[in-house]
């Protein structure tokens, strides 16, 4: 009767350790084989890296710079700026009466007469300095305005008298005359309403600043 018991008990012990025995058989359905498509996860970087930032006016060039210079004119029309006019002749080395001083030469010639300087592209700047050799007989009434594209201004100008026949300098600061905008276009124009009978004036050493 025991040995009965016994061999019972050998024969249900090893059903029992079959599953521990061969435990990692299990293991490799455990493996996680989700990872690798979690990567692309990065993508998103992607449009930062061509995201291309806006770039607002440099400032005007100096020395040997291929942007517009910040001398406008001063003796000879600066790098990159143009000469325009409208019902006036322009000279740009006209010489000042009485000197041998090279300065631009202005001469009204109908009702309308402006001068204009265009830049090659737009440029920041803060002040315009030039100075006027006001014209003969009753000096040189100016409407000055700035623009930040090719087309004339559509702000009010800024009037300035210029005396017979002496140099008179002006500073105008850009952050009144037009703010917020770079400089592309200068315009001088003859104020022939306030003074009908506008002589030869001349102009030096305009500069943005």
């Amino acid at each position: 009767m025991l040995t009965v018991a016994i061999g019972l008990v050998t024969v249900g012990v090893p059903p029992l350790l079959l599953p521990r025995d061969h435990g990692p058989a299990a293991a490799p359905p455990s493996v996680p084989t989700s990872v690798p498509p979690s990567v692309p996860s990065a993508s998103p970087s992607a449009p930062a890296s061509g995201a291309s930032p806006s770039v607002g006016p440099l400032p005007c060039g100096t020395g040997g710079s291929s942007r517009p210079a910040c001398t406008v004119y001063g003796a000879a029309v600066g790098t990159g700026w143009t000469v325009q006019s409208t019902g006036v002749k322009v000279v740009t080395n006209g010489v000042v009466p009485g000197t041998d001083q090279v300065a631009l030469r202005v001469e009204p010639k109908e009702k309308t007469a402006a001068v204009t300087l265009v830049a090659a592209g737009p440029v920041a700047a803060t002040r315009l300095t030039f100075r006027v050799y006001g014209g003969r007989v009753h000096g040189t009434v100016l409407r000055v305005t700035v623009s930040a594209t090719t087309a004339p201004a559509g702000t009010a100008p800024v009037v300035l008298t210029a005396p017979v026949d002496v140099w008179t300098p002006f500073d105008l600061d850009l952050r009144e005359l037009a703010p917020g905008q770079p400089v592309r276009r200068i315009d001088l124009v003859v104020a022939t309403d306030m003074l009908p009978n506008a002589y030869r004036f001349f102009v030096d050493d305009l500069q943005l600043r």
